[in-house]
């Protein structure tokens, strides 16, 4: 998890910024233009919000596979319904963070909403200055109008919603998004999609098959499923086989490549999670009870001898530090791949050889012999909407959100307009299916989704709901929540969404969080590729390690951890 509080946010402060974007409206609004969702009942047209068309400015990502937000179905669909028009205020991923600090200098030009990616960091720090909007303020007013609570009085279905905490168990909602003062200055952002909550690891059933079926006569050497592995041990054995014969049986022995991924990331993950851990950076003891650093543990020093032998045994891809997408697929569509990690297998090898591939993990490992963990992506965090305290438009943005969050915005943010997009199959409304022409692939599916919503690519939205993804009728969708689903059971979140630091706390994770993080990336890549030895070197990198201070990093989350619990 990256909090980082720019060093532009600082700058702001010094400048006056967070004095200033509360002093009045940069528009002249019309308080009676608003309707409530009763009047809008009344006018036949209950998602109404103003009478006369009026613009929020809205920042908003934007991925290099996205087009541009005024074309997508999801806010042609909510401005046609809400009489609301958008101007988007587009950052491409890549600058997000520096745009996005551009974006807060000039308080005259403010956007109204900043909708996706909001960072509790950043929540943290404007909430404790005055510059955001709280959600849950039952005394708000704004240039002498009284508003209350936004979410009492204007978001009904995000009320319902928060009130059975989504329907998940495990992470409190209210925890996550409630700051220091009692207030909610952030809408939570929820996804429960099991394809969408953690990493999938792939490995090549038909190579198993070719390599047991022409080289192993034994049976009691040879492989097993790759549904059937369940340790490390056994997996690596698995790529050594990959590596050892001519596993895509095309004549050439040396082409194979037992395992890679885009990056290292999702690999270093994979081995973690097998020694006890599954980040590699804070995180909470399986108990709950502290967080520790985990590149300096010795399940870490576990992780680097591992993935150094199979560097130096061939096992893992030498590319696979300076991978892209692009050559990921390359060797995939050539059928050269063993193992790796994707949201779906097709991505990486192509419709005709995805079937070839089946789910594998977690493991466990001779040196971890308890529950399999698995990473797990934040099914409830506070990202999802912040309404700068500059806006005139509260209530008008309240309204929008709580659209968002209901029935219908689900089912647009999931795959677009029902009739036009998906249609029900049945009457009781059990099942849908997507309209796509015929013959249409699942990349062409995708390609479409795009069109459709934020999601694609992003994957953000307030709330991407199951109850109504696994309502798809019986396709590749619903076949990669099935396979998901074997790793529910194990998700773990390495900093669970309720921490928050203090504004110090945030700045100085800043301050030291990104030397630490360059040092620990650095030190791996020479570990893994032999250039250090984990065994010879490796108090000479703890030491450094600690003069990167992390253990001041520990004390911040553990100070986190312990006045959570205290609050409880």
């Amino acid at each position: 998890m990256k909090k980082i509080v720019s060093v532009l946010l600082v700058l702001c402060m010094t400048i006056g910024l967070f004095t200033g974007c509360g002093k009045g409206s940069r528009v002249s609004y019309d308080p009676d233009n608003f309707m409530t969702a009763e009047e809008a009942e009344a006018a036949g047209n209950p998602y109404q919000i103003v009478k006369e068309k009026v613009t929020l400015k809205i920042f908003v990502p934007r991925g290099a596979s996205n087009p541009e937000y005024s074309s997508m179905r999801m806010f042609q669909v909510l401005s046609k319904l809400t009489n609301l028009e958008f101007e988007f205020v587009e950052a491409p991923t890549d600058q997000y963070d520096s745009l996005r600090s551009v974006a807060w200098e000039d308080k005259d030009s403010l956007p109204d909403l900043f909708l996706y990616n909001n960072k509790t960091s950043e929540i943290v720090t404007f909430s404790e200055n005055g510059i955001l909007t709280p959600f849950n303020d039952p005394n708000y007013s704004k240039d002498d109008l009284e508003i209350g609570s936004l979410i009492d009085n204007y978001m009904p279905n995000y009320k319902a919603l928060l009130e059975k905490n989504f329907g998940i168990e495990g992470t409190n909602a209210t925890d996550v998004l409630t700051m220091s003062d009692g207030f909610m200055y952030s809408t939570a952002s929820v996804n429960d999609v099991p394809r969408d909550l953690t990493f999938k690891y792939y490995v090549n059933q038909k190579w198993i098959d070719n390599i047991n079926e022409n080289y192993i006569t034994d049976a009691g050497k040879k492989l097993p499923n790759a549904s059937d592995i369940k340790t490390l041990e056994e997996y690596i054995n698995v790529l050594r086989a990959f590596k050892e014969y001519d596993a895509n049986m095309n004549g050439d022995a040396n082409d194979e490549v037992p395992v890679t991924s885009e990056s290292m990331y999702y690999i270093r993950n994979l081995i973690l999670a097998s020694y006890g851990y599954v980040s590699d950076w804070i995180e909470i003891t399986n108990d709950g009870k502290a967080f520790v650093c985990v590149p300096s543990t010795e399940a870490y020093k576990k992780y680097l001898q591992t993935a150094s032998m199979m560097y130096e045994e061939g096992l893992l891809d030498s590319s696979t530090f300076s991978n892209n997408f692009t050559m990921l697929a390359n060797k995939g569509f050539e059928d050269r791949l063993g193992s790796f990690s994707c949201s779906a297998a097709y991505f990486v090898v192509g419709d005709a050889l995805d079937a070839n591939y089946v789910t594998v993990g977690p493991f466990t490992s001779k040196y971890y012999k308890k529950k399999p963990l698995s990473y797990s992506l934040e099914t409830i965090n506070a990202s999802a909407a912040i309404i700068p305290n500059n806006t005139p438009y509260v209530r008008e943005i309240a309204r929008l959100l709580d659209i968002m969050y209901s029935e219908m915005g689900t089912q647009l943010q999931a795959f677009g307009e029902e009739g036009t997009d998906w249609e029900w199959t049945d009457e009781s409304k059990t099942e849908w299916k997507k309209i796509m022409p015929e013959g249409s692939t699942e990349s062409d599916t995708e390609l479409k989704r795009a069109e459709l919503t934020p999601n694609y690519g992003l994957g953000v939205g307030p709330y991407i709901s199951f109850d109504f993804i696994g309502k798809e009728a019986e396709g590749y969708t619903s076949y990669l929540n099935k396979i998901s689903a074997r790793y529910e059971s194990y998700l773990k979140e390495p900093i669970p969404a309720y921490i928050h630091l203090t504004q110090d706390e945030y700045q100085a994770e800043s301050l030291y969080g990104t030397t630490l993080r360059n040092y620990i990336e650095e030190s791996e890549f020479q570990f893994v590729t032999g250039v250090l030895n984990v065994d010879a070197d490796w108090d000479t990198y703890l030491s450094k390690l600690e003069s990167y201070k992390y253990k001041d990093m520990e004390k911040i989350y553990n100070d986190a951890l312990t006045r959570y619990k205290e609050g409880q």
